[in-house]
């Protein structure tokens, strides 16, 4: 497919002149002879590249720039001035407004393609690495994430219409027996969602220092209640309640509450959910001058180090035989959450020997 490009110049001959030699390097040039019209045409074209004069009559080169620069169609076009102007500050003005280079008056055949096709070729390099980005974030996100949101939405919509065109000839029982999986496949959805909301959060937490450092200045007091009712909170969810053991000490750290409720829910859970009843799961804390850590241990399924080195968002734990499937994403917001507060989560695990999470906190 040729490329567009949009030549805006006053004077005619040199417009004429550059369409031809871009014509026969097999481009596909269009032209304007004002800003105005340039404008008006980018906008319609959407050209791959602008060269554009700097000195016109009305709208100038410029004026342009800043026109097409406002708009979200034209605003990434890349855009390169035609000057007799050599001078720094007026280089300078043009790179300032977004230009991406620039070719000086006059200018040899050899000097307009060189630029032309050195532009080009950036630019394809660049939609080339965005189309790989994308292509990866779909397999690494988009595909995993809709694939567990499946399960439970054809729960729901299947459920869901079986009562509603069979409830006349249901016993009530049955109908509550189908409500019950319709509300599991619920909560599934809103959990999978809910640590999806987190996972962005966290991300976008990590590029707004002002606020991280805001945050960073409030406290938790009374870890030993944050810690010891999230844990039971989990275990009474996983229908673990005797399974749960735990040995606390209490303390004062540098984490919001429900960012520190969030982690340690996350791997709590993890913790039943990758081991079986009638096994501990452990929760010990202690404090140290600098430091309050908290060690949570269970006696499941563990992970090689393969896995532990791989262990992130949107990693697909379906082949540790004996659990469930999911999106990593429990541990992956524990431990960015817990890294972005300044302290540290390391993981001791091996195949069928359970898994012990170190987590170490900055207290106040």
């Amino acid at each position: 497919m040729k490329a567009k490009i949009l030549i805006i110049e006053d004077t005619e001959n040199v417009r004429e002149n550059i369409a031809e030699i871009l014509e026969a390097e097999n481009f596909e040039p269009h032209t304007a002879e004002n800003g105005e019209i340039g404008v008006e045409m980018a906008r319609k074209i959407q050209p791959d590249l602008i060269l554009c004069d700097i000195m016109m009559p009305g709208m100038d080169g410029y004026e342009v720039i800043r026109k097409l620069r406002e708009n979200e169609i034209t605003a990434t076009t890349p855009f390169i001035f035609l000057t007799a102007k050599s001078a720094v500050e007026n280089i300078r003005e043009g790179m300032l407004l977004g230009a991406d280079d620039y070719i000086p008056k006059p200018f040899t055949i050899e000097q307009l393609l060189d630029a032309v096709n050195t532009r080009l070729e950036r630019i394809g390099a660049m939609k080339k690495k965005a189309d790989e980005a994308v292509k990866n974030l779909t397999n690494r996100i988009g595909l995993p994430f809709a694939s567990e949101l499946q399960d439970p939405m054809k729960a729901i919509v299947g459920f869901s219409e079986l009562i509603a065109t069979g409830y006349p000839n249901m016993e009530k029982q049955e109908i509550v027996d189908f409500v019950n999986m319709i509300l599991k496949a619920g909560i599934k959805l809103r959990k999978t969602v809910s640590k999806t909301l987190v996972f962005y959060r966290l991300e976008a937490l990590s590029n707004k220092s002002e606020e991280l450092k805001t945050l960073k200045d409030s406290a938790t007091q009374g870890v030993y209640e944050v810690v010891e009712q999230t844990a039971q909170s989990v275990a009474k969810e996983a229908k673990r309640e005797s399974d749960l053991r735990l040995a606390l000490v209490d303390a004062e750290v540098r984490i919001p509450r429900d960012l520190l409720e969030m982690a340690v829910s996350e791997l709590v859970e993890n913790a039943f959910k990758f081991s079986t009843r009638k096994t501990d799961v452990k929760l010990v804390a202690t404090t140290d001058d600098s430091a309050y850590r908290l060690s949570i241990e269970d006696e499941g399924i563990g992970m090689s180090d393969e896995q532990i080195l791989k262990a992130g968002a949107f990693v697909d734990y379906e082949q540790r035989e004996g659990s469930e499937s999911g999106l990593g994403l429990g541990l992956h917001n524990a431990k960015r959450v817990i890294e972005l507060f300044d302290g540290t989560l390391k993981i001791n695990s091996a195949p069928n020997q359970g898994t012990i999470i170190k987590i170490s906190l900055p207290l106040i």
